[in-house]
């Protein structure tokens, strides 16, 4: 069953492409209209580690868990919850929208922040993929 989640994940597109592509075929090949699952509604894939670091960043994960938890009803809500200045806030929402994890949605006058799609929760994934000789990948000093 697809959940209402927000799944980011990184360095993942090709497998991303793989697994649509699988889809798509079984869905064209498809009797009777069954239903293609997938494991969750809506996907955001990171390619960059300066996208991660921007995403991970302390002040934006802060953010990301104060709109899921209190579902804000502007940029003002949001910094009020998390005890911030509201011009630092919304920068940094700015900085989650332009990533694509958020959305400012226009409300009156005001902007509401929403996870991407109006997904409920994020589940993150990062992983590194095995290297083409089969030996793990990783960071080495």
């Amino acid at each position: 069953m697809t959940e209402n989640t927000l799944k980011i994940t990184f360095g993942e597109a090709e497998e991303i492409r793989k697994n649509a592509r699988e889809r798509l075929r079984r869905a064209e090949a498809a009797v009777d209209g069954e239903a293609i699952e997938q494991d969750v509604q809506f996907r955001l894939n990171f390619e960059t580690f300066a996208d991660v670091e921007q995403l991970m960043r302390s002040s934006n994960l802060e953010l990301l868990k104060a709109i899921v938890d209190e579902d804000p009803e502007s940029i003002r809500q949001t910094a009020d919850a998390v005890g911030r200045d509201y011009k630092e806030v919304h920068r940094n929402l700015s900085e989650l929208e332009s990533l694509g994890v958020i959305e400012l949605i226009e409300v009156g006058g005001s902007k509401r922040p929403s996870l991407r799609a109006g997904a409920e929760n994020i589940e993150f994934s990062f992983r590194f993929p095995p290297q083409a000789d089969g030996e793990s990948a990783g960071l080495s000093a």
